[in-house]
């Protein structure tokens, strides 16, 4: 317990008590300032006059002492000094020669103690007759105590104590009963009156008696209690209009604390969350807060709420997920602020809850329409997209292949022309020679071997040109047009090509088997036109499906940017595949050669399922 709790404890605790006690204190404080003022001054004073005496008596025997002095008279110097000792102030009085030392020493009481004591030293002078100069006899020692003073002081000083006291005495009497009859009675009169207003009596008055100051004070009080009464009125009917429209509201109305249990809620709160009435669901969000319970707000959502508040001051249009007591989850709409639960410092959360669950359910669904809608219009603007660069590669597809076979035409036309014709009118000029030597009898055999080198080497241009247009191999089925399409890849070009078959010879159709062979035949041109390869391998699977592969140790290429160049070679390959139903398919890097696969089967999936197999299936090094 510290000072200031006991001096509160020992301070009186009427009204009355403590005006009386602060009155004998500033009474007090007031005379015992203005006793010790004077009586210090009137102390002062003594000993100034005290002082001054000394002075004048130090004055008086150096002039007096001067002629007994001069003749060493010490009779007449100790008459002198026994004139002055009955004066109860003088102590002692001491008179010393320049020559002869003391002369006379006369006391008068004890020696004062230390600071009682005023001591004053006067030289004695003699002025002889003539000229002469003042001549220094000794001196005069005067001691006077200032005990007598200050006896005579203590006595004046306990006169005016006394009568200060007396004063005091009589005005806290008048003053006592003063303000018990002008202020205690009034005040205790207030006192009543109020406690019965405290008590709910709105209805009472106080008696106004005076136009003083607590006259006023109770005219303030029958303000007040007018007033209260007025507000209790209204109170009473807001509580009643408030309570009306919380029973009646149609959304969930609650007051959240911080340890997770429903101080208020209303029955529409009840009634969301499957609840018969407001008790039970408060009960069991109590259950709920003291251990992991379904109903309604768990203790993660306790928590993510506050964290929330602390962040804001409120929460508006939060959508959460809440449990009802069937363990069903309803989805509302919280709009909430913090709040203290009634006079506690635990903050709060006061909240309003309306139930969106079809509306959540409408938008999950209409979200769901739009995405399908937007994943089906990306779907049909990427199939536009294709289906524009396809017609686009196959203009530019069928463009090319016309230029192909006008340029195959002219290269037929002019092997036909330059090559053909010349034989042709060779053989013509040799059969003419022939038929001048034969009718002129000369050696015939010669011409007739140039006629039948020209006929040689005529049909050897017709069978290449014949060749071109259609290999005569694929008369005799796949597996015979790949290998002499291998053989005649490596007779001209010094790259080593192989032919491997894994299964049985498949049995395809005529256009099927030539749409197979010139995609290897555009696969064997790109290698020996761009890829730098010493090694290729042709491969032909026939397993459940037919699977055709070109592999070269070569440089490799970006095929991204092949085909967004819009390689002839590639986009010919890909469209014979199309043709025959197959999947195409080019796998390279950058040194890390190519393969071309083909795929084919009895059906797509077939298809689709043996090139996700072998996507993994590394190039030829």
């Amino acid at each position: 317990m510290n000072w200031r709790t006991r001096l509160r404890r020992c301070f009186p605790r009427s009204l009355h008590a403590q005006l009386m006690l602060s009155l004998v204190v500033l009474g007090t404080l007031v005379a015992g300032t203005s006793a010790f003022v004077v009586l210090e001054h009137a102390r002062e004073r003594r000993i100034v006059e005290l002082n001054e005496r000394a002075n004048r008596i130090a004055d008086l025997l150096g002039q007096s002492l001067a002629q007994p002095l001069w003749n060493i008279d010490r009779d007449a110097i100790v008459r002198q000094l026994n004139t002055l000792m009955p004066n109860p102030e003088v102590v002692r009085f001491t008179v010393t020669a320049t020559r002869y030392g003391v002369l006379a020493d006369v006391s008068n009481a004890r020696e004062p103690r230390p600071g009682e004591e005023v001591v004053r030293v006067k030289p004695i002078e003699f002025t002889p007759p003539g000229n002469a100069p003042r001549e220094r006899l000794g001196e005069v020692r005067v001691v006077l105590t200032k005990a007598v003073a200050k006896s005579g002081f203590a006595t004046a000083r306990a006169a005016i104590l006394g009568t200060l006291a007396l004063a005091l005495l009589v005005v806290y009497i008048v003053t006592f009963l003063l303000i018990r009859h002008l202020v205690r009675e009034p005040i205790r009169r207030l006192e009543e009156m109020v406690d019965r207003i405290a008590g709910g009596d709105l209805q009472s008055r106080c008696v106004i008696e005076s136009s003083a100051e607590l006259g006023r004070l109770a005219a303030r009080v029958n303000l007040m209690a007018g007033r209260l009464h007025d507000s209790t009125a209204s109170l009473k009917e807001s509580e009643r209009k408030y309570r009306s429209i919380v029973e009646n509201a149609l959304e969930g109305i609650f007051v959240l604390d911080r340890h997770g249990a429903l101080q208020e809620a209303n029955p529409a709160m009840a009634r969301l969350f499957g609840f018969p009435n407001v008790t039970s669901l408060i009960t069991s969000q109590k259950h709920a807060s003291m251990k992991s319970g379904a109903a309604p707000f768990s203790p993660p959502h306790v928590e993510q709420l506050f964290s929330m508040l602390n962040q804001s001051d409120k929460i508006a249009g939060m959508e959460i997920a809440l449990t009802r007591a069937d363990g069903s989850t309803v989805w509302c709409l919280l709009n909430a602020r913090g709040t203290y639960c009634d006079s506690s410092s635990q903050p709060a959360l006061e909240g309003q809850l309306t139930d969106i669950t079809s509306r959540k359910q409408a938008m999950e669904e209409l979200v769901r329409h739009r995405d399908q809608l937007e994943q089906e219009v990306r779907e049909r603007m990427r199939t536009e997209r294709a289906l524009r660069d396809s017609r686009e590669q196959l203009r530019q597809l069928s463009a090319h292949q016309e230029s192909i076979r006008e340029e195959e035409r002219r290269q037929i036309a002019m092997t036909i022309h330059d090559e053909l014709g010349q034989l042709l009118t060779a053989i013509k000029i040799n059969v003419s020679l022939l038929k001048m030597v034969l009718a002129q009898g000369g050696d015939w055999t010669h011409k007739c071997r140039d006629i039948g080198d020209l006929a040689e080497r005529t049909i050897d241009i017709v069978r290449n040109v014949a060749s071109h247009l259609r290999p005569a191999a694929l008369n005799f089925g796949l597996i015979s047009a790949l290998e002499w399409l291998v053989q005649d890849f490596a007779k001209h070009n010094a790259i080593r090509c192989t032919f491997r078959l894994e299964g049985c010879e498949p049995a395809l159709s005529d256009d099927r088997a030539t749409a197979v062979f010139r995609i290897v035949q555009e696969a064997l041109t790109n290698v020996s036109r761009h890829a730098r390869a010493t090694r290729v391998e042709v491969i032909l699977r026939t397993a459940d499906r037919y699977e055709l592969e070109v592999r070269d140790n070569g440089s490799g290429f970006d095929v991204s940017n092949a085909i967004e160049r819009g390689s002839y070679g590639l986009q010919g390959m890909k469209e014979r595949a199309r043709i025959i139903g197959a999947l195409f398919h080019i796998a390279s890097g950058e040194g890390a050669g190519s393969t071309v696969r083909l795929v084919f089967g009895e059906t797509v999936q077939c298809v689709h399922d043996g090139v996700a197999a072998d996507e993994a299936r590394p190039s030829l090094r």
